[in-house]
């Protein structure tokens, strides 16, 4: 990578780019596509070098439509840059509330640095720059993959702060707070009816239970299993726990107390407060009895952040 003063050019990778320069600042505007293509080195970036782009789909965020990159101090400094005009704004919540709360969970974050100076919300066009740091070589595709994918996850997150559902990192580890903050209330917000937290050593599969009145005005039947944090398929052990709550699951009937029965479910989810590995879904479903299947459903914590984001009023 070099820059010709003389010509305002950049000669990089064997192609020459038209660049402009302002006070021994150069800056160069480079379609999105082309600069997925490309990577980059901190060793070789030029010092006095801001690249600039656009993406049409804001990476994916909603927010973030420009992007700008450079060199400091033998790391290269990316930026996500939100500049929304707030009159043609409609999202769900208001532009103003939306960015103050992003930057405060930003704060939290490791992956990311937020400058207050950057956050400017008392004008109509509302402004949020958003950088992290990049050492060594890189390209950019997977880089922009990254740490977009990581915004989108904060962008969530503040939607849920603001919809007054916080997601905790206790809910990775303590399972009965994450059944008692997160899935009980759910639940009720999603309109099922006798909902039933029965975690304990006689629940027999069955974490939750609950009920629906399908459109044909008869009640189906549910049971919950929880789990915290991620389920990995190396772990036999915890396919081998799930498959057999599953089975008693289905084999015990619970009792509903409201009605005054004995009650059979016909659906059984697991529902994590982290990821299943994809030899985890493999696993669970090639274990599972041939007579149940399409009666269990695996939930993930991204499944249930977007089932928040629906139903949490």
């Amino acid at each position: 990578m070099k820059i010709d003063e003389s010509k305002s050019e950049l000669h990089f990778k064997g192609k020459v780019y038209e660049i402009d320069e302002f006070k021994n600042l150069y800056t160069w505007d480079v379609d999105i596509q082309e600069l997925m293509n490309l990577s980059f080195s901190t060793e070789t970036f030029v010092e006095n070098l801001l690249v600039q782009s656009h993406s049409s789909d804001a990476f994916g965020t909603y927010l973030f439509y420009d992007i700008e990159f450079y060199k400091s101090e033998n790391k290269i400094i990316l930026v996500f840059a939100c500049r929304q005009p707030n009159k043609y704004w409609e999202g769900k919540y208001g532009l103003s509330t939306l960015l103050v709360t992003l930057a405060d969970v930003v704060k939290d974050s490791f992956e990311f640095n937020f400058d207050p100076e950057s956050l400017e919300i008392e004008d109509d066009w509302k402004h949020l720059e958003i950088s992290c740091e990049i050492e060594g070589e890189f390209l950019f595709s997977e880089v922009i993959e990254k740490y977009s994918s990581l915004l989108k996850e904060m962008i969530r997150k503040t939607e849920l702060i603001l919809s007054g559902a916080v997601w905790r990192k206790e809910y990775e580890t303590d399972e009965k707070l994450f059944c008692t903050d997160i899935i009980f209330p759910l639940l009720r917000k999603m309109d099922f009816i006798d909902v039933r937290f029965s975690h304990g050593i006689r629940e027999y599969g069955k974490d939750f239970t609950f009920s629906e009145i399908t459109k044909f005005g008869n009640l189906r039947h549910f049971a919950i299993q929880a789990k915290a944090g991620n389920l990995r398929g190396n772990v036999n052990a915890q396919i081998d726990e799930i498959i057999g709550q599953l089975n008693d699951a289905f084999a015990m009937p619970y009792y509903e107390i409201s009605a005054n029965e004995s009650r059979n479910i016909s659906t059984f989810i697991i529902v994590i407060s982290g990821h299943f590995t994809d030899n985890a879904k493999e696993k669970i479903i090639h274990k599972i009895p041939q007579q149940f299947r399409g009666c269990v459903y695996l939930i993930d914590r991204d499944k249930i952040l977007e089932l928040i984001e629906k139903y949490w009023k």
